[in-house]
């Protein structure tokens, strides 16, 4: 079964940027590239690139990926940034400490998520605003 129920789009709500960013970490050769068609296999594109390049031109746009063609091939790879998150999530012992608080004190939590939102760097806001989109989204 695609991991895109068969539509041709990969938009915000389809799969999280994290999903992806993983991906890259996971399929990319010594220097980090992953071609666009190994990344459309993996979300079960098949041949439509489409969808997915223009995903990935977004998460270049934001930081979060760097591009370059080699042969008519088309490669992604994390970018420091990038890096970044992915390595955090790999470390993220912190998750089963957040497992913990209580929901009423998650309000709290929130604020201080909101006051790096706003100050932080603009990556991770770009990562912050979608995760929550993604998460809240009507099912």
């Amino acid at each position: 079964m695609s991991r895109n129920n068969g539509r041709q789009h990969a938009s915000m709500y389809d799969f999280r940027d994290l999903d992806l960013m993983l991906t890259i970490a996971e399929r990319g050769d010594d220097e980090g590239w992953v071609t666009n068609d190994d990344l459309a296999s993996s979300f079960g594109f098949g041949d439509s690139l489409r969808p997915l390049g223009i995903r990935l031109a977004w998460r270049r746009r934001y930081g979060m990926v760097e591009h370059k063609t080699h042969n008519r091939d088309s490669l992604w790879r994390l970018s420091p940034g990038g890096w970044r998150v992915v390595e955090a999530k790999l470390k993220a012992a912190q998750a089963r400490t957040l497992g913990t608080i209580p929901d009423e004190a998650m309000v709290d939590v929130m604020a201080d998520i909101t006051a790096r939102f706003q100050r932080g760097d603009s990556m991770l806001a770009v990562m912050l605003r979608r995760e929550f989109a993604f998460g809240t989204q009507r099912r």
